[in-house]
């Protein structure tokens, strides 16, 4: 199954309205189109975005219920079929044939937002590590990428140049939507093509020039070299722009796409953003919680992003569960910052009730844990040198549990 099997069923909208590439943020924005699958026409090309913005749309895939969704992803077992098979492609000549956005103003140039860098060998799917990187185009063959250490890529591609060699990739853009979730999860090292052939069921692969693909829109052959070049500014996930920073450049040897290829883009800061890169979260913490006590349910939240803030949700047994599952979640996602943990009884997809379990069954001297001086995340503007202070409310019944009960 490609991307373009998988979005039959997403209730897409397709607008034929051609639009240039630096409108692609103002386009939707002005169609309301921040949660909304859509094909999009950029100087008359396909531009897809929006088909993972929503846990409605990622569970679909899956055909599990959305309240399922940390449970499900906690407990998946590894087990899928890697397939190959062969995909016709045609030689783009260079990255000017991609319609790639400039999405705000200040940004320091066109962006690939959806750029997913596969590297591994052969048919040998154990060795094989996929991530989304965001590359900044220098030319019509050169783009610089943002590797953040010590992540796989970085790992692989610093040891390359230790060899005085570079890093043989492809760039995976519009696979399968389970395929970018999945790159996007941290799995072991070498485990994500099993990771998302478990969600898929079957992963289907082609081989292009050596390095097994995900059935993609576009397959981009190249090399991370060891020059260095600065790269931003850029909006990252908070909707603040990151610093600019020096980082490695990919020469691009050969560009594959399908004819009347679709190019993928995530909004950087959107919903889709959010989503792609909080929600591999929620089935960590409800492992690191179920370690200590019985976890219901997770979700991280709009507010924070859908990264920097959490609910847990969990069956209380004694007193010290709700401080327990706070120190579990901060230990199962480093850059989590507030935490509120509720009782079962409590609908934690409405803020109004979990602000109810805050107001009824919290009490600031006794129900409030901080951690200073902890690492945080690097995209929190409000940190010093990625050091900030956590937050964790207990907002559970203490004592006897029928004084609790919500009648009206």
């Amino acid at each position: 199954m490609n991307f373009r099997d998988a979005i039959r069923a997403a209730g897409h909208r397709v607008f034929e309205e051609e639009i240039g590439h630096e409108e692609v943020v103002k386009f939707i924005g002005e169609n309301g189109l921040e949660k909304t699958p859509a094909i999009i026409n950029v100087e008359g090309k396909k531009v897809a975005t929006n088909f993972l913005a929503t846990r409605e749309l990622l569970c679909g895939y899956m055909d599990i219920c959305v309240s399922d969704l940390a449970k499900y992803l906690a407990n998946l077992k590894i087990g899928g079929r890697i397939v190959e098979r062969d995909v016709d492609y045609v030689e783009l000549d260079s990255l000017e044939d991609l319609p790639v956005p400039k999405y705000f103003e200040n940004d320091a140039g066109r962006y690939i937002t959806a750029g997913i860098i596969v590297t591994g060998n052969g048919n040998d799917y154990g060795s094989y590590n996929a991530s989304f990187h965001r590359m900044l185009i220098l030319g019509k063959k050169k783009m610089a990428v943002r590797l953040v250490p010590p992540r796989h890529t970085y790992l692989r591609w610093k040891s390359a140049i230790d060899r005085d060699e570079e890093l043989e990739i492809a760039i995976s853009i519009s696979p399968h939507p389970l395929f970018m979730f999945a790159s996007a999860t941290r799995v072991d090292e070498g485990m994500e093509y099993h990771y998302a052939s478990s969600l898929m069921k079957t992963l289907e692969v082609s081989n292009v020039d050596g390095i097994h693909v995900p059935e993609s829109e576009i397959v981009i052959r190249g090399r991370i070299t060891g020059e260095m070049v600065d790269e931003g500014p850029f909006i990252d996930i908070t909707g603040t722009y990151d610093r600019i920073r020096r980082a490695p450049v990919i020469e691009v040897d050969t560009i594959y796409a399908k004819e009347d290829f679709m190019f993928y883009s995530i909004t950087p800061a959107g919903y889709e953003h959010q989503m792609l890169m909080g929600v591999p979260y929620e089935p960590e913490i409800y492992r690191a919680v179920a370690r200590v006590c019985r976890v219901k349910n997770v979700i991280m939240t709009a507010g924070g992003r859908h990264y920097l803030h959490a609910i847990v949700q969990i069956e209380k047994i004694t007193d010290g569960d709700g401080k327990n599952a706070i120190l579990a979640a901060f230990s199962a996602h480093p850059s989590l910052k507030h935490v509120v943990v509720v009782d079962d009884d409590i609908d934690i997809y409405s803020m109004e009730d979990v602000e109810y379990a805050i107001a009824t069954r919290f009490q600031a001297d006794r129900d409030l844990v901080v951690i200073t001086n902890a690492r945080g995340s690097s995209l929190d503007p409000s940190a010093k040198d990625n050091i900030t202070a956590k937050l964790g409310i207990d907002a559970t019944f203490k004592g006897d549990k029928k004084k609790y009960e919500k009648i009206y």
